[in-house]
C-alpha cells in the first residue's frame, strides 16, 4: 500500500458508500413503514460490504488486499480456535445468564423459532445440548461462507487501511465502531432485540454497537494473526449460529438488555473479557 494522507481516501469511500445504503434504506423504511425497506437491508447487509470494497477499488485505483485464503486448515490451530472458542464463551454467557435468571429458562429448546415452526425438543442435558451446539456451530460451513460478505469487505480490506493509517490497536476500536454503526439502522426496527426492551430502540442501539466493538476486536485479531479473513468468517459464523439459540430456551423468548443472547449486556461478559486480553496483545505499529 502506499504510505500517507492518500490512504483516507479508500477508507472515507467504504465507509460513505456503506453507511448511504444502510442508512438510506433505513429512512426508506421509516417513511414507508412496510417492513419492505427493512428486508431488502436484512438481506443486502451480508453482501453489502463486499460489493462496497470492489467499487471503492474501482474508484480508488488503489487495489489494497482481501486477505483471504480458503486454505484454513494450514493453520489447524487457528482454525480450531475460530471454530471453537466465540461458541464456547456464549455457552458461559448464555450460563450465568440463566444462574441469576432461574426463572427465564424454560427447560425446553423451541428451535422451531429458527426455522418458523412450531418444534421443540426437551432439554435433557443441558450440558449435552451445549456441547453439540458448540460442535455444529464450529462446522457450519454454509454459514461461515455466508459471512464472508461482511469479513472480506471490513476486517479482509478496510481494516488494513486503517491499520496502516492509525496503527493495530486505534485501527481494530474504529473498525468495530464503523462495523456497529452500520448496524444501527436494522436494530433500530427490532433486529436481534425485543422492541419491549426498556428504553427501546434506542438502548438496543446502544448495546449493539458495544457487541459490534467485542465481537469485532476477536474477528479483527484473528485476521491480522493469520493475515486470513476466513478465519474472521468462521468466528463470526458461529457467533451468529451459536447466539441465536439461549434465547430459544426462554419462556418469552424474546432477547433482552442483559441476555440471553451474548448481544445482552449480561451474556457477553466472557466475551467481552477475551476480547479485552486479545487487543492488549495487538501490537501498536502499523504493519
Amino acid at each position: 500500500m502506499e504510505k500517507g494522507n492518500s490512504s483516507r481516501c479508500p477508507i472515507r469511500i467504504y465507509l460513505g458508500l456503506v453507511y448511504f445504503i444502510c442508512y438510506g434504506l433505513g429512512a426508506l423504511e421509516l417513511a414507508a413503514g412496510t417492513g419492505r425497506f427493512y428486508r431488502i437491508l436484512g438481506v443486502a447487509f451480508t453482501f453489502l460490504p463486499v460489493v462496497m470494497s470492489l467499487i471503492t477499488r474501482r474508484v480508488t485505483g488503489r487495489k489494497g488486499t482481501f486477505h483471504l485464503s480458503f486454505r484454513v486448515w494450514k493453520n489447524a490451530r487457528a482454525w480450531l480456535f475460530s471454530a471453537l472458542a466465540p461458541g464456547i464463551l456464549i455457552v458461559l454467557g448464555a450460563v450465568l445468564y440463566f444462574l441469576i435468571f432461574p426463572n427465564e429458562y424454560s427447560g425446553v429448546f423451541r428451535y422451531g423459532l429458527l426455522l418458523g415452526s412450531d418444534a421443540e425438543a426437551a432439554v435433557q442435558s443441558p450440558m449435552v445440548t451445549a456441547l453439540i451446539c458448540i460442535v455444529i456451530a464450529g462446522i457450519m460451513l454454509p454459514v461461515q461462507l455466508l459471512e464472508l460478505g461482511e469479513e472480506i469487505g471490513w476486517r479482509g480490506y478496510l481494516l488494513g487501511f486503517q491499520i496502516e493509517k492509525y496503527g493495530a490497536r486505534k485501527a481494530v476500536l474504529l473498525n468495530g465502531i464503523e462495523w456497529g454503526l452500520a448496524h444501527l439502522p436494522l436494530i433500530y426496527f427490532g433486529f436481534n432485540y425485543s422492541l419491549n426492551n426498556w428504553g427501546a430502540p434506542y438502548t438496543n442501539m446502544a448495546l449493539m454497537l458495544a457487541v459490534c466493538i467485542v465481537s469485532g476486536i476477536m474477528f479483527s485479531y484473528i485476521t491480522i494473526q493469520t493475515g486470513n479473513c476466513m478465519y474472521a468468517a468462521i468466528m463470526h459464523g458461529v457467533v451468529n449460529v451459536i447466539g441465536e439459540l439461549p434465547v430459544c430456551m426462554t419462556h418469552d423468548m424474546e432477547n433482552g438488555l442483559l441476555g440471553p443472547n451474548p448481544t445482552g449486556a449480561l451474556s457477553m461478559v466472557f466475551l467481552a473479557v477475551f476480547s479485552i486480553l486479545l487487543f492488549v496483545r495487538l501490537e501498536k505499529g502499523r504493519n
